[in-house]
C-alpha cells in the first residue's frame, strides 16, 4: 500500500496520550488539543490518594506553524482525560471545548484570544453521576451539522463507566442535566448524536450493545448486538443523512443506514480494535480510524457498500488511541503551512499511549 502520510513534527507528551482534536472554528483551524491519561505508579502517592486521583492528565494546546512545526501554546495539569470534543460552531459567542475526565466530570473550556495570546480557560463543570468512582468516558456535541446555536441551549451527551448515558444543556455559564439512561451493563465506551436529528443519540458499550435512544422518551428505542465485542466508536456523517459508522474491539468497521438497525450496510476488518472513527470534515467520504495495536487507517467510504482501506500510518510504537483531521482545506494548508500550492492534501494529528507520542502529518489522498 502506498504511503500517503508524511510526518511533519513529533512531540513527547510525557504522560500517555489518548485524544487529539482540531479546532473547527474559522481563524483557529491551525489549533488543536491533545489529552493525556497517566496512572500513578508510586505506591507512597497511591496510599495517600483516592482511587480516582491515581489518574492524572494534561491538556496540551498546540498550534501548527509553517512546514507543520508544532508550537506549544499552553499546558494544563488536570485529571486524566478520556475524551475531548470542540463544539463544531461558536456557541453563545464562545469557542468551546468539552472534556470528559477520570473524576467523572463534564468540563467546558473556552478558547480565549486575548492580546494575541490563545489559551483555554475552564468556565463550567458538572459531575455526570451522583455515584462515586465514575469515569466520564466520551462526549459529543449536537452541533455536527454546523448550525449556529448562539440563541439556543446547546446539548452535550456523555457516557460513563457505570453504563449510563447523560444529556446536558449549556446555557450561558450553566450546565444542566436534562436526562440520563441506564443503557449498558458495563462501561458505555462511546456516545454520539445523530447530527441530522439531535433528538436521537447512539451509544456503544462493553456489553456489545449498540443502541439508539430517542431523548424525547424514557426508554431505549432500538438495540442490537451485532458487534462481536465491545462497541468503542460511533460517528454520524453530517453530509449524508442516515449514514453512521461504528467501531469495536472486534476490529470491524461497520457502516449503518440508520433506518435499518438490524444489520450494517457494509463492513471491513481493520486489524486492530477501533478506538476512534472520524469522518473527514469536507466531503465526509473518508474515515480516519485509530486501531489500537493496528496503527491508523484511512478508509474510502464513497461507495458505502464496498469499503476500501487506502492508507495506513504505522509510525507510532504503542496503542493508537487518538486521531483527527484538521479543518484547514488544501488551499489553506498550501498557503499557511507549505507556502506553495499542493492538491488534495490534508493535515492530521495522531497520538499513542505508552510511548506518549503526538505526531502531526500531511496526508495526500490523490490516490488515483
Amino acid at each position: 500500500m502506498k504511503n500517503m502520510f508524511c510526518t511533519l513534527d513529533t512531540f513527547d507528551t510525557e504522560f500517555c496520550a489518548d485524544s487529539v482534536e482540531w479546532c473547527p472554528i474559522n481563524f483557529f483551524k491551525d489549533i488543536f488539543v491533545c489529552g493525556t491519561y497517566q496512572l500513578i505508579n508510586d505506591e507512597n502517592l497511591i496510599s495517600n490518594t483516592s482511587i480516582l486521583s491515581k489518574r492524572l492528565g494534561r491538556i496540551y494546546l498546540c498550534q501548527v506553524l509553517q512546514n507543520g512545526n508544532l508550537k506549544l501554546l499552553q499546558k494544563l495539569e488536570v485529571p486524566a482525560i478520556l475524551d475531548m470534543k470542540w463544539a463544531h460552531v461558536i456557541c453563545q459567542k464562545k469557542i468551546l471545548l468539552g472534556i470528559s475526565n477520570s473524576l467523572g466530570y463534564l468540563q467546558i473550556y473556552e478558547l480565549k484570544n486575548n492580546d494575541k495570546k490563545k489559551n483555554l480557560e475552564l468556565i463550567i463543570q458538572k459531575k455526570v453521576s451522583d455515584e462515586d468512582e465514575v469515569l466520564a468516558l466520551s462526549l459529543d456535541w449536537c452541533t455536527g451539522k454546523l448550525t449556529n446555536n448562539n440563541d439556543f441551549g446547546t446539548k452535550i451527551v456523555v457516557s460513563d463507566s457505570k453504563g449510563f448515558i447523560s444529556l446536558f444543556e449549556i446555557n450561558e455559564n450553566e450546565l444542566n442535566k436534562i436526562n440520563s439512561w441506564s443503557a449498558h451493563e458495563f462501561e458505555a465506551w462511546i456516545t454520539a448524536f445523530d447530527y441530522w436529528n439531535i433528538n436521537v443519540i447512539y451509544s456503544g458499550g462493553d456489553d456489545c450493545k449498540f443502541q439508539r435512544i430517542d431523548t424525547r422518551i424514557k426508554n431505549i428505542t432500538l438495540l442490537n448486538k451485532v458487534h462481536g465485542a465491545g462497541v468503542t466508536s460511533i460517528h454520524s456523517n453530517a453530509t449524508r443523512e442516515f449514514l453512521l459508522a461504528s467501531g469495536s474491539y472486534d476490529e470491524i468497521l461497520r457502516l449503518w443506514d440508520t433506518r435499518n438497525f438490524k444489520q450494517p450496510i457494509s463492513n471491513v476488518k481493520l486489524d486492530g480494535g477501533i478506538w476512534r472513527l472520524k469522518w473527514d470534515p469536507f466531503e465526509r467520504k473518508y474515515l480516519f480510524a485509530a486501531c489500537m495495536y493496528g496503527g491508523f487507517r484511512i478508509i474510502d467510504c464513497e461507495n458505502t457498500v464496498t469499503l476500501s482501506i487506502i492508507g495506513e500510518y504505522n509510525e507510532h510504537k504503542s496503542i493508537a488511541y487518538g486521531c483527527d483531521w484538521s479543518f484547514l482545506n488544501s488551499e489553506e494548508i498550501s498557503e499557511q503551512i507549505f507556502k506553495r500550492k499542493i492538491e488534495n492534501v490534508f493535515l492530521t494529528s495522531t497520538c499513542s499511549f505508552y510511548d506518549h507520542i503526538l505526531k502531526v502529518s500531511a496526508l495526500y489522498l490523490n490516490h488515483e
